[in-house]
């Protein structure tokens, strides 16, 4: 595992911003966070099984850019069967014990 000192955490709950156009704010937010060279940020995605299909999308298209090194996503889920199944397969994921 990478150790990653952030200088910025951003806490989203997807309970209360689940459509595309709060993930394109928070994608928004977190560009202009890593504006400042060498700053970094973490971003805390709670509740993620909350997002549409095509909040999902925006996500996943943001992601698979090309990557942003001072960002790290990290999704938190009570339900991963409803986690959009190609993010899933990007991305790294844990079981809680």
């Amino acid at each position: 595992m990478t150790s990653f000192l952030c200088d910025q955490a951003i806490d989203f709950d997807a309970i209360n911003g689940y459509e595309a156009q709060d993930v394109e704010r928070l994608i928004n937010q977190v560009r202009d966070s890593g504006a400042e060279s060498g700053r970094k940020t973490v971003v805390v995605l709670r509740n993620a099984h909350y997002l549409t299909t095509q909040a999902f999308a925006t996500l996943y298209n943001y992601i698979r850019q090309p990557i942003q090194e001072h960002v790290v996503l990290v999704l938190v889920s009570a339900d991963k069967s409803r986690i959009f199944p190609p993010l899933l397969d990007f991305v790294q994921h844990q079981e809680a014990a």
